[in-house]
Order: structure tokens, then sequence, then C-alpha cells
């Protein structure tokens, strides 16, 4: 399987999760794609958006930064994130992110079941 980005549709969403501003969203796997995986997207926050902090009760999830820098938060934890960094969410934490800089803030974020059967 191949997805190339100029093939694939890309969404403008606002206020994701009780966030602000506006996010260019991009779906490379959706749910039943590939085992495991719920969802794995690139994300783009212009400067000010944010996705809003929320709880993940059954997924993991993990966001890595691309290209630009803001704040992540994890469980209420706020901390500087920029290119190249990443960070974890397990099932049942909250997280959410926040372009505070002036230049676009690009994620690529992948959801996994976070009570896989074996």
């Amino acid at each position: 399987m191949i997805r190339r980005l100029n093939e694939l549709e890309i969404a403008r969403k606002t206020a994701i999760h009780g966030g602000e501003g506006p996010a260019l969203v991009v779906d490379y796997l959706k749910n039943g794609e590939m085992s495991g995986v719920i969802s794995a997207g690139r994300v783009m926050l212009e400067p000010g958006a944010s996705i809003g902090n929320h709880p993940h009760p059954r997924h993991d999830e993990l966001y890595l930064v691309v290209e630009g820098t803001g704040i992540g938060i994890l469980d209420g934890e706020r901390f500087a994130i920029g290119t190249g960094d990443m960070y974890v969410l397990k099932a049942g934490q909250s997280h959410g992110i926040h372009n505070d800089s002036d230049q676009p803030l690009v994620f690529f974020m992948l959801m996994t079941d976070g009570n896989p059967q074996l």
C-alpha cells in the first residue's frame, strides 16, 4: 500500500476537541486498514491554533513533530515541543497541543488500540 500526499484529501477543520483555530488534516490510514491502527495522519496547525485537551479512555496515540514548535500537553503537564520531538499518550491519559509560534506546526499522529487482543 502506498499513500501519496498529492492523492489524499486535505480536510480543513476548526476547534478540534474544543481547541482553537484552523488545522489541515490528512488521513493516511483509517480504522480497519491496518491491524491495531485506529487512524494515522498528518496535521498542520496554523499559528495560534490548538487541539484541545481531551482523554483517550481506550486508545494509545503518539504525536511526532515534523516541522515547527509549540506546546504539548500530557495529563495537564505543559512542555515545549519542536521538530523531531514525539510524545506518547497511553490509554486512560489526556493530551492536547498548541501552536504558540508564528509558523505552522506540523505533526504526524498515530492512534492504536490501547488494549490489543493477543
